[in-house]
C-alpha cells in the first residue's frame, strides 16, 4: 500500500475547529474541514463535513503496477461531504488517450509533459452541481494511451481490491471504513473504458447499483446484457435500485450496438413496459425521463461532449444520497 497524500500530518493531530487554517492536499487544494467546535468526529451523526479535495493515490491494487510517474487513481471529495457509512461511490473509467488528473478538470491539459492537450470533462464540477454525497473514484487505466486494457481491473475481484486499498489510504480523512461500508456504487464508462466496465460489472467483487455507458458500447454487449438482466425487478420504481443508461452518438461508433441492445431489451422479462425508454431522437430530456430504469439515448453532442453533460444529469437523478 502506497499513497501520495500530504494530509496525513495534520490529520494525525486530529480535526480542528473552523477557526484554524484549512488543511490542503499535496496539490494545494483546500480540504475544507467545516463544522462547529462541538461537532462530532468523522463517522458520527452530525459529523464535521469535509471537502472539497482532489487526492492522487499510488496503489498496489491499481489497474497497472504503481509508478512514480503518475497516480494509480484519483479521488474527488465533494464539498461538505459526510463520510458516515454507508458510503456512496462513483467509479469513473476514462477512455483512450487521457488520464485521471485531467478528466476531473474544467479545461483540458496535457497528461504527459510536453504532450498534446487531452479532453477534460469537468467531472468534479458536475458532481458538485449534482448535490450528491458521493466520492468520485477514477482508476488510472492505461495512462495517456490509445488502449482500453483494463489491467488488474479485468480480474475477478479487481475493483474490490482497489476500493479496499483506497479506503485504507483515506482512513485519516474518512475514518475507519472498509469495502463493507460501501452502499450505492455507480459505475460510469466513457469511450474505451467499456472493457473495464464490463469486467467490473460482472466480476469486480462489489455490487454495482447503476451503470452508465457514455458513448462507450463498443463491445462486451453480452456482459452488459447480463448485468441488466441480473435484477430486472430493480429497474422499476420512481428511483430504480438497478439502472442502466447508454448514451450514444451517430458518429462515435456506438450507434449500431446501442440500438441492437435496446432492441434485445424489448424481449426481456421487464417488470413493466415503462422501465425501458429508447429515444432515437436528439431531443433534450426533461428531468423525469432520467428516472426510468433502462435508458437508451441518441445524443447530438460530440463524443467528448457526452460526458461533459450526461455525467452530471445521470448522477443528479441517481439513487445516490443528497449532501
Amino acid at each position: 500500500m502506497r499513497h501520495a497524500l500530504a494530509l496525513f500530518s495534520w490529520l494525525s493531530i486530529g480535526l480542528v475547529g473552523c477557526g484554524n487554517p484549512a488543511p490542503t492536499s499535496d496539490a494545494g487544494i483546500d480540504l475544507g474541514v467545516t463544522g462547529s467546535d462541538d461537532a462530532g468526529g468523522i463517522g458520527d451523526a452530525g459529523a464535521t463535513r469535509i471537502g472539497p479535495a482532489t487526492i492522487d493515490l499510488t496503489l498496489d491494487a491499481g489497474a497497472f503496477a504503481p509508478t512514480a510517474a503518475h497516480p494509480s487513481a484519483l479521488v474527488y471529495v465533494p464539498s461538505r461531504f459526510d463520510p458516515t457509512p454507508p458510503l456512496s461511490l462513483i467509479v469513473y473509467l476514462h477512455g483512450f488517450d487521457n488520464c485521471v488528473d485531467n478528466i476531473v478538470r474544467d479545461a483540458g491539459a496535457a497528461c504527459t509533459p510536453g504532450g498534446p492537450v487531452r479532453s477534460a470533462y469537468a467531472l468534479a464540477a458536475q458532481l458538485e452541481s449534482s448535490g450528491k454525497n458521493a466520492l468520485l473514484l477514477a482508476p488510472e487505466l492505461d495512462f495517456d494511451q490509445a488502449t482500453g486494457d483494463p489491467g488488474n481491473l479485468g480480474s475477478a475481484g479487481g475493483l474490490k481490491a482497489l476500493v479496499a486499498e483506497t479506503l485504507a489510504d483515506l482512513a485519516p480523512l474518512l475514518g475507519t471504513v472498509t469495502v463493507a461500508d460501501v452502499g450505492t456504487l455507480v459505475l460510469v464508462s466513457h469511450s474505451g473504458g467499456y472493457q473495464a466496465a464490463a469486467a467490473i460489472a460482472t466480476r469486480g467483487g462489489l455490487p454495482v447499483s447503476e451503470l452508465y455507458l457514455l458513448d462507450s458500447l463498443y463491445g462486451n454487449s453480452a456482459d452488459f446484457d447480463a448485468w441488466v438482466k441480473s435484477d430486472l425487478p430493480g429497474l422499476a420504481g420512481a428511483t430504480p435500485r438497478h439502472r442502466f443508461a447508454d448514451v450514444y452518438t451517430s458518429g462515435g461508433g456506438t450507434l449500431a450496438s446501442s440500438q441492437a441492445m435496446a432492441d434485445r431489451a424489448r424481449g426481456w422479462a421487464l417488470p413493466d413496459g415503462g422501465v425501458l425508454y429508447d429515444d432515437r431522437t436528439t431531443a433534450t430530456w426533461p428531468e423525469e425521463t432520467y428516472h426510468h430504469g433502462l435508458l437508451f439515448k441518441l445524443s447530438g453532442l460530440s463524443h467528448d461532449g457526452v460526458p461533459r453533460y450526461y455525467f452530471g444529469q445521470l448522477v443528479q437523478s441517481s439513487q445516490l444520497q443528497a449532501r
